[in-house]
């Protein structure tokens, strides 16, 4: 008896979570209104994350060090799925790296809070993923350096117009370090 109970409120809440799952669906399908363009618009972000800097060479292996960072990316949409920023970020530490300058013994370098700022394009080949690949400059006060960055985003809509954001950047510098960014952090959706 209390088996046949068992299952009889198993199948309630099976039946209960679907007609629930098809209610919802059927309701989001009614709604009227159209798909809005992100097309001239601005989209605005702010990432919290961690750099992860490889040649550092204040850690007595001369491996991969971990370091706060923040990013401010502005981007202006050509396209529904295009769109051209500028996109910049601060590591929130000071660390010694290695250049390589083609010389036999390679000199070591203070970065004292790099700030990197990249003109950066996005493309979007799903609603919610993102390809990033951009150059610009990282500038700290011992030396600058150009450098190259590719990445990835992936967003998740939330109420009031906004999109949690997770993104994960690679950075070369020319001839020094390559960093590793990974960050969350928040979106303007541009269809406002």
């Amino acid at each position: 008896m209390i088996i046949n109970l068992l299952i009889m409120n198993k199948r309630s809440i099976l039946i209960f979570l679907l007609i629930s799952t098809l209610s919802i669906n059927l309701c989001k399908a009614q709604d009227t209104e159209a798909p809005v363009s992100s097309k001239g618009k601005f989209g605005l972000s702010a990432i919290m994350g961690h750099a992860f800097i490889k040649h550092n060479v204040d850690t007595n292996r001369n491996d991969i060090s971990s370091a706060a960072a923040l990013g401010i990316n502005v981007n202006y949409w050509i396209f529904n799925n295009l769109a051209i920023g500028l996109h910049s970020d601060m590591i929130f530490e000071s660390f010694i790296i290695e250049e390589h300058n083609g010389e036999e013994e390679n000199s070591l370098i203070e970065r004292e809070y790099p700030i990197s700022v990249n003109a950066v394009a996005t493309y979007k080949p799903l609603h919610s993923f993102a390809l990033l690949a951009g150059i610009g400059k990282e500038f700290s006060k011992e030396k600058d350096f150009s450098m190259f960055l590719v990445g990835t985003e992936y967003m998740v809509e939330i109420p009031h117009d906004w999109e949690l954001e997770l993104s994960a950047t690679y950075e070369e510098k020319n001839k020094a370090s390559d960093t590793f960014v990974v960050g969350l952090g928040i979106t303007q959706d541009p269809k406002l």
